[in-house]
């Protein structure tokens, strides 16, 4: 998990906002596809990793936040981050190639995750070895 909230934390850099619901998402998605052997298809970001997000998470008053609070969490920050990749033109360097846009923010767990457990970036890893996406 220390290593997947460096990368995260290179992108944003030093902010104050609350990364860790990114961090655990990456870190789930990370567990699924290279621990468990799962698909990126297989892997439903809603019911796979939002619900062991709001597990993790704790409030102050000790309660755990809903899995829909913690899906919004995790979607502004994933836009957060592309919006920061953008703009310190950073897309190629931890993604492998020049995107415009992405399709949505559960492609920035996988790009992440990628980044995170692998060293190098998604489509670089993907050109390398196809057999990651099945």
């Amino acid at each position: 998990m220390a290593r997947t909230e460096a990368v995260i934390r290179s992108i944003f850099g030093a902010v104050r906002t609350d990364i860790r619901p990114l961090v655990y998402a990456v870190g789930i998605a990370i567990e699924l596809m290279f621990v468990r052997g799962l698909s990126m298809n297989d892997i439903y970001v809603t019911n796979d990793i939002y619900p062991d997000v709001a597990r993790r998470l704790t409030k102050k008053s000790g309660a755990h936040p809903s899995p829909k609070t913690v899906s919004r969490r995790i979607e502004r920050l994933a836009n957060k981050c592309w919006d920061t990749l953008v703009a310190r033109d950073l897309v190629t360097q931890y993604l492998g190639r020049p995107l415009k846009d992405i399709h949505a923010p559960r492609d920035i767990i996988f790009y992440l995750a990628f980044y995170s457990h692998l060293g190098v970036p998604f489509f670089v890893a993907i050109d390398r070895q196809p057999s990651l996406l099945f």
